[in-house]
């Protein structure tokens, strides 16, 4: 078992270490890349969101209000990393106002055809439908004893 890194170069550890880190360092600048992407926009996201559908924002400033009541350390610390993380909080909430804008709109125009008159024709009476009457008492029948195990099942 000892022999079997015989073939291997001591380089390729070395390789490997540095390419992990590579990738590291790229996940890192694309999260911080991005993240001052949304610190460019994050008023005018946040001002869109007011402005599509407010109630979403003070929806938001509710739950961590009642969150801070309820468990204060809990409540404090979404508090906290909403302000540290407002460009993403900003683009949560725009995103959440357009869809719930697009959500009533939708549900607006189902209501909106349900309200309208539907057309119909009227259909003249007539009597098709013979019901037997149901008066009549129908005889007991004498049910005679079964013959095999077979009948006595039903």
């Amino acid at each position: 078992m000892a022999n079997n890194r015989q073939g291997m170069s001591p380089i390729a550890g070395v390789i490997g270490f540095l390419f992990l880190a590579m990738m590291i360092w790229m996940a890192i600048s694309a999260v911080k890349g991005i993240f001052t992407l949304l610190s460019w926009v994050a008023i005018p996201l946040f001002v869109i969101a007011l402005i599509l559908n407010y109630r979403v924002v003070t929806d938001y400033i509710g739950w961590i209000w009642k969150t801070t009541k309820t468990n204060p350390l809990k409540g404090v610390l979404y508090g906290v990393g909403s302000v540290l993380g407002y460009p993403v909080v900003s683009a949560y909430l725009a995103f959440k106002a357009y869809v719930s804008r697009k959500v009533r709109q939708k549900n607006e125009a189902q209501q909106k055809g349900k309200g309208d008159f539907i057309k119909y024709e009227t259909v003249e009476e007539d009597d098709f439908l013979e019901l037997e009457v149901l008066d009549k008492v129908k005889e007991k029948q004498i049910q005679k004893p079964p013959t095999n195990q077979y009948d006595d099942l039903f």
